[in-house]
C-alpha cells in the first residue's frame, strides 16, 4: 500500500498498454475484450479521450463483470484529475474482485489525491477485512491517521500490527517518527536507541535518530549515530544527514566530502539531491561558490538527462561570473525540456547580460512558443525588447504578463508592475510610471527594485522627495551591499539639499563598486555642493571617460567641465 501504483502518473495514452500488463502477469489466457482494449488506445493515441470511455463503456455493457476493465475507465478520469468519476468506478472494480489490492491501493491514492485521508481510512478497513494477514494494510492506516491528525488510534494501530506480526524496526520507524512529529523526542529515542544497539539495517533508524540528536544539539552524538548507519546500511542517503551534523558541528570540509559522495552516488534520488542544491543555492551553507560548482558538476555528470542539472550548474557561472558558459548551460537545459521555465529566464537574463538583447528577444518568443501566456516568460521578453529600446512590443508583453499573472502570485505581479514602472518612465508616462510603482510596493513590501527606482526618478524630477528618501532608506535597509541603492539615496539627499549625508552615502557607494559614469557623476556634483570643486572636476572628468554608452547628458558633463561649476 505504501507503493504508488506503477500507471499513475504516466501519459494517457500509454494507461492501458499498462493495465494490460498487470493482467498479463496475474491471469492466464487471453481475454476475449483484449483486442477491444486495443482499439480504446488507439484512439487514444489521437487524442480522443471521450471516444476511449465510450469504447470502454461499450465493452463493461458486453462484460459487466470485466472488473480490469472499470480500472480501466477509471485510471483514466484519475490521470485526467477528475476524482469524483473516477472513486465510484474503481470501486466497482474491487467490489468485483474484493481480494485485488491493485484496486484498494489505486481508491487510496484517489482520496490522497483528492486531499480526502479521512476517506482513505475505511478503504484500509476494508482491504485489512479482505487480506487480514497482510502487514502493510496496516502501516498504511497508520500514515493516514497520523496525517489525519489522528495520532493516538495511529499509535494504537501501531501495538495491534506488533501483537499481530510482531515487532520490527520498520514498525518501530513508524512509531518513532509518530512520536518526533508529536514532540515526545524522548520516546522516540528510547526505540530507535534499541534498534541502533542491534545494528539494524534500517536507514531511517539513524536518520530520525540522527535528527533527534541535533535538535538537542548533541552534534558529536548524531555524527556517531549517523556514522554508524553507513555502515550497519550502506544507504548513501545518509551521507546528506551526515553532511548537516558536519556542518552543525562546523566541519565544514567533512560536510562537503559527504555531499560530494550522496551526488555521486545514484542510489541517491535525484530530487534529493535537488533539494540540496536549492539549498546550497539560496547561500546559507557556508561554502564557497566555488566548491558549490564542483557538486553542480557532479550533478551534471550523474545525471545528463535532467534539465534542472545544468540550469543549477549554469547559476553558479552565472554568479561567478562566466556567462558564456552559463547560457550553454542554459541553451542545454532548454533543449532538453522546453517547458522548463526558469531555464528561460535565465537565459534571457543572461543574454541581456551580455548585450546580446536580439537573441533574449528570439528566446524569449521560442519559449511563449513552448509555454504559451506563461506570465514569467511574457514579462521577461517584454523586459528584452524594452532593453533593445521596442516601448510598443515592450509594453504589449508586459501588459499581457499582468493579465495573465493570477490573482494569488502576488511577488510576481509585483515584479511585473515595477517593470511597468520602468518602462512607462522610459516612455515619459511619469503618472502612469508612478502607480504601477506604488503598485509593485503595495503587492510586495520587500521588492526593494520597485522601491530604489521609484525614488529614484521622484529626486530626478524633484517630487515627492520626503517620499523618496523614505523609500530609498527602506531599499537600503532590504539591501545594504546595493551600490547602486547607495548611489539613489545620496542623490535623494542631495535634491534634499542634505550634501553632508550625501556625500557620506555616494563614497560608501563608490567603495562598493566599480562606479560608472552616473555614479562618478553625482559624486563631482555633491563634492561641488559640499564646497570641493577641485575634486568634483576630477569625478566630472572621470565620468567623461567612462562616458560611452551610458544614459547620461555628455554636453553638460562636458560644460561642467569646462565652467568647473555644478550645471542644472
Amino acid at each position: 500500500m505504501l507503493k504508488k501504483i506503477a500507471c499513475i502518473g504516466l501519459l494517457t495514452i500509454f494507461g492501458l498498454f499498462c493495465i494490460e500488463n498487470i493482467y498479463a502477469q496475474e491471469q492466464e489466457g487471453d481475454k476475449p475484450y483484449k483486442q477491444l482494449l486495443v482499439d480504446v488506445e488507439g484512439r487514444l493515441r489521437t487524442g480522443d479521450f471521450v471516444g476511449a470511455i465510450e469504447k470502454l463503456d461499450d465493452i463493461i455493457a458486453k462484460y459487466p463483470d470485466a472488473a480490469e476493465v472499470y480500472y480501466a475507465k477509471a485510471l483514466l478520469y484519475g490521470q485526467a484529475r477528475n476524482f469524483d468519476m473516477a472513486i465510484p468506478i474503481v470501486e466497482k472494480a474491487w467490489e468485483i474482485e474484493p481480494k485485488n489490492m491493485l484496486y484498494a491501493n489505486y481508491l487510496v491514492e484517489l482520496h490522497k489525491s483528492k486531499g480526502d485521508l479521512a476517506a482513505a481510512v475505511p478503504v484500509v478497513d476494508r482491504a485489512i477485512e479482505a487480506l487480514p494477514d497482510n502487514e502493510s494494510l496496516y502501516r498504511e492506516k497508520m500514515l493516514l491517521l497520523h496525517a489525519s491528525k489522528k495520532s493516538e488510534e495511529a499509535l494504537q494501530v501501531y501495538d495491534d500490527a506488533v501483537a499481530k506480526f510482531g515487532d520490527s524496526d520498520t514498525l518501530d520507524v513508524m512509531k518513532a517518527e509518530m512520536l518526533v512529529d508529536l514532540d515526545r523526542k524522548q520516546e522516540a529515542e528510547k526505540i530507535l536507541l534499541v534498534r541502533m544497539q542491534d545494528n539494524s539495517g534500517l536507514r531511517q533508524v539513524y536518520s530520525t535518530l540522527g535528527f533527534i540528536y541535533m535538535d538537542k544539539n548533541a552534534t558529536r552524538q548524531a555524527i556517531q549515530i549517523l556514522e554508524k548507519g553507513l555502515k550497519n546500511t550502506n544507504d548513501p542517503l545518509l551521507y546528506l544527514d551526515l553532511a548537516d551534523a558536519y556542518t552543525a558541528g562546523k566541519r565544514g570540509k567533512q560536510a562537503l566530502e559527504s555531499l560530494r559522495k550522496a551526488f555521486e552516488s545514484m542510489d541517491v534520488n535525484y530530487m534529493d539531491k535537488h533539494r540540496v542544491m536549492f539549498t546550497l543555492l539560496r547561500g546559507k551553507s557556508g561554502f564557497t561558490l566555488e566548491q558549490i560548482q564542483g557538486l553542480a558538476n557532479i550533478l551534471v555528470l550523474k545525471h545528463p538527462r535532467i534539465a534542472d542539472s545544468h540550469v543549477a550548474k549554469g547559476d553558479v557561472l552565472w554568479r561567478r561570473g562566466n556567462l558564456q558558459e552559463a547560457r550553454s548551460l542554459f541553451l542545454t537545459a532548454v533543449g532538453i525540456n522546453r517547458a522548463h521555465v526558469d531555464a528561460w529566464r535565465m537565459l534571457m537574463n543572461v543574454e541581456m547580460a551580455l548585450n546580446e538583447v536580439d537573441q533574449a528577444v528570439d528566446h524569449g518568443l521560442e519559449a511563449l512558443d513552448a509555454n504559451p501566456n506563461n506570465p514569467m516568460l511574457l514579462y521577461f521578453t517584454g523586459l528584452a525588447y524594452m532593453v533593445k529600446d521596442d516601448g510598443e512590443n515592450a509594453r504589449k508583453l508586459m501588459e499581457a504578463a499582468l493579465d495573465n499573472s493570477g490573482e494569488d502570485n502576488t511577488y510576481l505581479q509585483s515584479l511585473i508592475y515595477a517593470g511597468l514602472g520602468d518602462l512607462y518612465h522610459k516612455l515619459e508616462l511619469a503618472d502612469v510610471s508612478d502607480v504601477a510603482y506604488e503598485e509593485a510596493i503595495k503587492l510586495d513590501s520587500t521588492n526593494a527594485t520597485a522601491m530604489n527606482n521609484y525614488a529614484y526618478y521622484l529626486a530626478e524630477r524633484k517630487e515627492k522627495l520626503d517620499l523618496a528618501e523614505k523609500l530609498s532608506r527602506q531599499s537600503n535597509e532590504l539591501e545594504p551591499a546595493s551600490a547602486t541603492f547607495q548611489d539613489t539615496y545620496a542623490w535623494v539627499l542631495f535634491q534634499q539639499e542634505n550634501y553632508k549625508e550625501a556625500l557620506k552615502w555616494i563614497e560608501k557607494a563608490v567603495r562598493g563598486s566599480s562606479p560608472s559614469a552616473v555614479l562618478y557623476e553625482h559624486y563631482g556634483d555633491i563634492l561641488f555642493k559640499s564646497g570641493n570643486s577641485k575634486d568634483a572636476l576630477k569625478q566630472w572628468e572621470r565620468a567623461l571617460a567612462v562616458s560611452d554608452g551610458s544614459d547620461i547628458d555628455v554636453e553638460k558633463l562636458k560644460s561642467k567641465i569646462a565652467t568647473k561649476s555644478y550645471v542644472e
